[in-house]
């Protein structure tokens, strides 16, 4: 029997609804109402597009840095490889 909310992972026990994770979700919004729906509205359903547009700019932002700093590591190593092999 799967979780009634995500229907994915199987219940926590045969006489309760929610999986894990799920019931957390559940625990989360009795304890803050309906404040959990506005965070969640607000970082994961973005309805203005430019603030969307900027997100996944930043994200590919990040990407791109991550990757020039391990090109560049790459390079250090294998100048560091290169100096040790003259060497001797």
């Amino acid at each position: 029997m799967t979780c009634y909310l995500c229907r994915t992972e199987p219940r926590m026990n045969w006489s309760g609804y929610y999986c894990k994770k799920c019931k957390g979700l559940q625990d989360a919004i009795a304890c803050f109402g309906d404040r959990v729906y506005e965070v969640v509205d607000s970082v994961l359903m973005r309805k203005d597009k430019e603030k969307q547009q900027i997100k996944i700019a930043d994200e590919i932002k990040k990407e791109i840095q991550t990757k020039e700093y391990n090109l560049r590591n790459k390079r250090c190593i294998k100048k560091k490889d290169i100096e040790e092999k003259t060497k001797i």
